[in-house]
């Protein structure tokens, strides 16, 4: 019974990564590295040394490891990894192909994208068509992960409305979508779309009369959806994404916040009652400083700040919660203003392309950066920026399908400067 009750003991120790020391006549503690990745069969080299493949699980001393995961034709993953006796430290790395295919989606002049709310659909206006009747709005579903392109449907036309001259919105759910034509003056006229139909000019209804119900009901909706979003996270979190900060984007899986501070604060320790223990080497801060952005991670109750240098607002977007504009215009604002104020305040809620150059990317771990260099992804703590593309970016577009396979992007490859189309970047 002895024997049995000791090789139990001993069987427990073992499994939580303790080795014996026959030198010492002792056991000492080890911790677990799980060096995952996508794709798999990528070599891991532990500070240098070829030691294993992915995806495998390794018992190492306490201390820190420089890891290395390579798989030719991918750009390789490297960080910093530091093992404590009984944790395990996890990579799972995800890598990206150093020289993506690339697909035209769109073959004449393609402006105002706009991503649905829940990032399965891209809206855009195609001109410069030969084909006159071609030129119009139109809408991409981005979840066929085959062959992204054909699954493109035109929405209207621009024989009897000039969609051009449109402030275009999604409603909330992305069942509609919401067309106001104007000029710097007056309102012309203004549609909801259906996103799934050719929409037919002589069956649309203006709606300009009840506009302002419509996008206060929006707006509502919206609000709800971010209050039900940010009850995940803790008090404090909520504060700040509601009260001290703006640019604030859900992950896809809403467990991460990526939002820019307004105010400077100290985020305090163990604000999430069940935040599982840390295995992210990378350092934190929880210190807040105006002006600079951060992710939190619910899951694991960390903050880390993204660099300045990868970060640039195109406007202040507060997150709508109460409803009501942050900052109100010195006088009173025309109709058109209003109006006008309240669709660019719905698409910043949902889509970051209209407020900054980065947004999240399929796996909940990285995001996408659009600057002057191009396309890159970083991981949501700041380490491992990789450029996928060394290409100008208009309007700051790069969407990733839902399944992460592929990443739309607006570029003038091989065309005129002032032309601009969708291309798909193979990253499998």
């Amino acid at each position: 019974m002895l024997f049995l009750a000791g090789g139990t003991a001993l069987a427990i120790q073992f499994a939580k990564g303790y080795r014996p020391n026959l030198a010492q006549l002792a056991l000492n503690g080890t911790g677990l590295l799980s060096v995952t990745s996508y794709p798999k069969n990528a070599q891991v080299f532990i500070n240098d040394r070829l030691t294993t493949v992915t995806d495998d699980t390794l018992n190492l001393s306490p201390g820190e490891y420089q890891v290395k995961i390579i798989k030719t034709g991918f750009h390789p993953w490297i960080k910093t990894v530091s093992i404590k006796p009984e944790l395990v430290s996890s990579t799972d790395a995800r890598l990206f192909p150093s020289i993506p295919s690339l697909t035209p989606l769109t073959f004449y002049q393609v402006s105002s994208p706009l991503l649905s709310p829940d990032g399965s659909k891209l809206l855009y206006i195609l001109t410069n068509s030969p084909f006159s009747q071609d030129n119009g709005v139109y809408v991409l579903s981005l979840a066929n992960s085959i062959f992204p392109g054909n699954q493109i449907s035109q929405i209207a036309d621009l024989s009897t409305f000039d969609y051009t001259q449109a402030a275009l919105v999604w409603s909330p759910d992305g069942s509609q979508i919401l067309a106001l034509i104007h000029d710097t003056a007056k309102i012309i006229a203004s549609h909801l779309l259906n996103p799934r139909n050719l929409n037919q000019a002589k069956n649309l209804t203006d709606t300009t009369f009840r506009l302002p119900l419509l996008l206060n009901q929006w707006q509502d909706q919206q609000k709800s959806i971010n209050l039900t979003n940010l009850a995940r996270f803790p008090e404090f979190i909520q504060k700040v994404a509601s009260e001290s900060a703006v640019n604030v984007y859900f992950s896809p899986d809403r467990e991460k916040i990526l939002y820019t501070a307004i105010k400077d604060l100290e985020i305090p320790e163990n604000l999430a009652d069940k935040a599982v223990p840390s295995i992210n080497p990378s350092p934190q801060n929880r210190k807040l400083e105006a002006g600079k952005t951060y992710v939190y991670d619910l899951k694991e109750d960390s903050n880390y700040l993204i660099s300045e240098a990868k970060y640039d607002s195109k406007t202040a977007q507060p997150l709508i919660i109460d409803g009501t504009i942050a900052t109100p215009p010195a006088k009173e604002p025309s109709q058109l203003t209003s109006l006008l104020t309240q669709i660019n305040l719905l698409r910043g809620a949902y889509d970051p392309h209209t407020t900054q150059n980065l947004g999240w990317y399929t796996t909940n771990r990285h995001l996408i950066i659009t600057n002057g260099e191009g396309v890159s992804l970083v991981e949501y703590d700041d380490s491992n920026p990789t450029s996928i593309i060394p290409t100008q970016v208009e309007q700051g577009l790069a969407v990733p399908s839902p399944d992460g396979t592929h990443l739309i992007i607006l570029s003038n490859l091989n065309q005129q400067t002032n032309v601009a189309n969708l291309i798909s970047l193979d990253l499998k």
